[in-house]
């Protein structure tokens, strides 16, 4: 049996068995040259044998036990051979990344056939991580330990991490049960997972009957799986909710073939009822590449934007934005949450990633939600400080911020226009490059300085702001893409801090103006697709829509 010593990701700390010979144990060059360039954070380590043809010779059994802090764990594992193909256990579902990279999850242990030859093994625990990697040359029969180490623990700060929109069953090919979406949720540390019943092709709803209002009998004290609602509309956009006791109807409209081919009711309808039973509303994947204006030449023309998002939340009816997504674009969802921001409308930062537990999808939590509890993690108290704004975004940094003493989702006060103190720190085990003060939508201080790319980074900020009228104010960090961060760049941002200034509320002419615009295209819409079954039914949608843009001419008039 050949004796297996793993090192452990930045830290470089030698585990298992007695020191190695320097002729048994070789470094894996490429990856502490890919660490120091900001590329991979882990270290690897070789374990050497003699050469031989990619997969030539029999496989051989390798037992794998994984921990975290000394215990069992789950993990997400990539397994790739000298053959190019990519391994894992006889019974594991193998789902393969956006970038084609395949990966399982396994909890506590696992059995694996590997083939002669170098084998190469990344072994990952979530964000709050660092990735491990190994490579062996299995011979023989070959035992090995991996421990994952935390370089952040973010829920002994009362900080817990959550996911908005996941899929358990969407008719795919991989078959999952709660259970499974258990063993993810652990093996990504995502601590809230909504997982939303929805529609997949036509009248198909599947787990309706799981939405009670409660966390799931499979949830433990640290990974709490609730059964929520996507609610899709081919014209409005995509809508999740969370905490609601039942399924909300109907779940959809405007698909054609359907029985809901109907553009009827709005979204808000839904919505109305979702916050009735006691439910958080977010929108999700808000804004698409290359739509920074998502009303294209033909106003029929059906798409997944959250078009209705501006309506909903000047009715109050929207607590949250999805800022990320994997299938929507950062910076743009940034922007318009920014308008509605700047008039007034407090919104919380929020994620949903849009994975799909039984089809090959980038992994649940890639992107999420950081949301500070008052207390223990529970459903209500976690659904409580993201409906307070009390809430952070990231695919990697994190990013904390005080203004005046007051972090995310407060208020600071101010009898007049003064300088107000604005506190931020930045870790992050990903390379960032820029940290951005953002001030009502713009940028008012940035740090280009980042610190160096291997390693843990930390960099802090302290600055004074000038503070002329009510403002909002925000962190967002930016940096480089890196092979542990799904779907881009690195990005993160904080909820707002908000400051009053003389008991006057946040408003911006400009960007009130803007919605007004808004709701008149999706009253074009409304006209040119003409997908009612009776006049009065469209009658109440451009109510519904008028009604909306009289509350932002109020905001256009507001002094």
């Amino acid at each position: 049996m050949h004796r297996i010593y793993v090192v452990f990701g930045l830290c470089g700390l030698l585990l298992a068995g007695p020191r190695p010979d320097s002729r048994q144990i070789e470094k894996d060059a490429g990856n502490r040259q890919a660490g120091r360039s900001g590329g991979d954070p882990a270290h690897g380590q070789t374990v050497s044998g003699a050469d031989k043809a990619p997969g030539s010779g029999p496989r051989r059994r390798a037992h794998v036990r994984l921990r975290r802090n000394d215990a069992p764990a789950a993990a997400r594992v990539s397994i790739a051979g000298s053959d190019g193909k990519s391994y894992g256990p006889a019974d594991a579902a193998i789902r393969k990344t956006k970038r084609d990279e395949p990966y399982f999850y396994a909890d506590d242990s696992f059995d694996v056939e590997l083939p002669p030859g170098r084998v190469r093994m990344t072994v990952s625990g979530g964000l709050e991580t660092i990735p491990q990697v190994v490579t062996v040359d299995a011979d023989a029969a070959t035992e090995l330990t991996v421990q994952m180490l935390d370089w952040v623990d973010m829920a002994a700060r009362g900080w817990y991490s959550g996911d908005s929109h996941v899929h358990l069953h969407t008719g795919g090919p991989i078959g999952v049960t709660v259970a499974d979406a258990l063993v993810a949720a652990r093996a990504e540390g995502v601590n809230y997972v909504n997982l939303c019943v929805s529609n997949n092709v036509g009248d198909d709803i599947r787990d309706a009957e799981l939405i009670t209002g409660r966390p799931h009998a499979a949830s433990t004290d640290r990974h709490l799986l609730v059964f929520g609602e996507e609610m899709r509309s081919t014209i409005y956009g995509h809508m999740q909710f969370f905490g609601i006791q039942r399924l909300v109807e109907p779940q959809y409209t405007g698909f054609d073939g359907t029985p809901h081919r109907h553009d009827f009711p709005a979204n808000h309808v839904m919505a109305t009822e979702a916050v009735r039973q006691g439910g958080l509303v977010t929108y999700g994947h808000p804004m698409f590449a290359g739509e920074p204006y998502p009303f294209g030449k033909d106003p029929a023309r059906a798409g997944a934007a959250a078009r209705e998002l501006p309506i909903d939340a000047v009715l109050g009816v929207v607590q949250a934005v999805d800022l990320m997504s994997y299938n929507s674009d950062e910076d743009l969802s940034a922007g318009l949450w920014y308008r509605l921001l700047n008039c007034g409308l407090k919104l919380a930062a929020c994620v949903g990633t849009d994975a799909l537990l039984d089809r090959s999808t980038e992994p649940l939590g890639g992107e999420r939600v950081y949301v500070k509890t008052a207390g223990p993690l529970t459903m209500p108290s976690w659904l409580d400080g993201l409906r307070s704004g009390r809430s952070f975004v990231t695919n990697g940094p994190i990013p904390t911020l005080e203004v005046n003493g007051k972090g995310p989702g407060e208020t600071c006060d101010l009898t007049e226009a003064s300088r107000v103190r604005v506190a931020v720190t930045v870790e992050s085990s990903v390379p960032f490059h820029r940290i951005e003060v953002i001030v009502n939508g713009e940028v008012a201080v940035h740090d280009d300085s980042a610190g160096d790319l291997a390693g843990l980074r930390v960099r802090r900020l302290d600055v004074e702001l000038p503070i002329g009228r009510s403002s909002w104010i925000a962190v967002r960090v930016r940096g480089p893409e890196s092979p542990p961060v799904f779907d881009g760049p690195v990005w993160a941002h904080t909820s707002p801090v908000y400051v009053q200034v003389a008991g006057r509320r946040i408003a911006s002419r400009q960007d009130a103006e803007y919605f007004v615009a808004w709701v008149e295209q999706m009253l074009r819409v409304i006209d040119a697709r003409n997908r009612f079954a009776g006049i009065e039914d469209r009658r109440q949608v451009e109510s519904l829509l008028r009604r909306a843009q009289d509350e932002f001419r109020k905001l256009v008039d507001a002094r």
